[in-house]
């Protein structure tokens, strides 16, 4: 199967980086386009990856155990926020 590549992506670097980036794909047998891409796609997965982790210290996520396993207590300032209508939809 093919891949149709349309979209193109333009970076501008200094000589060196871009001979660092050229040994450097030369050494895993790449084109430097095929690693910069590779590399870039790698490095977006770990960011992306990162906002569905919350890492907390052992006493707050204590903390956060506890307030999740606790039964709600509605004010009535939470009721009145509540009842408003909502000016957002969630995106997930």
């Amino acid at each position: 199967m093919t891949v149709v590549r349309d979209d193109r992506l333009q970076v501008r670097v200094d000589a060196t980086a871009k001979r660092r980036l050229e040994e450097a794909a030369s050494e895993v047998h790449l084109s430097l386009s095929a690693f910069v891409l590779q590399a870039a796609q790698n490095k977006a997965d770990d960011v992306l990856a990162e906002r569905d982790v919350i890492r907390l210290s052992p006493n707050a996520a204590a903390a956060f155990e506890e307030a999740l396993t606790r039964p709600a207590r509605v004010n009535d300032k939470l009721a009145q926020a509540l009842a408003r209508p909502m000016k957002f939809t969630w995106l997930d």
